[in-house]
């Protein structure tokens, strides 16, 4: 299918499919006319990755990820999908901690202005 489809199919638009292809996420077979083609399997994989991406995972995180999205299963998906998860709820946990203190920061300098 091509991109246009693709992207409607998979309800991104075309320049983020665009964008999946050239990080290595995404791969097209070019025709003799010079259209990108892609397998049916895209449109799952393409929300795969727009999922991951939205959750707050980096292009290099969906990367490190990528023989994962196809459905290849080499056994060892679960874990490294498991521990790359564990490092994002790490992040995701300081970042909280740290998005508390300032928080609390600015309800301590607006209860002295008031």
């Amino acid at each position: 299918m091509r991109v246009s489809e693709l992207a409607e199919r998979a309800e991104v638009t075309e320049r983020m499919v665009r964008h999946y292809e050239n990080a290595g996420l995404l791969h097209a077979v070019r025709l003799p006319n010079g259209y990108r083609d892609f397998a049916p399997s895209a449109v799952d994989r393409v929300k795969a990755i727009r999922d991951l991406l939205e959750t707050g995972f980096t292009v290099a995180e969906v990367q490190s990820l990528s023989g994962c999205l196809q459905g290849s299963d080499d056994g060892r998906c679960g874990a490294r999908t498991a521990a790359i998860y564990r490092r994002k709820l790490v992040k995701l946990e300081e970042q909280l901690g740290t998005l508390v203190l300032l928080r609390d920061t600015i309800k301590a300098r607006l209860r002295n202005l008031e």
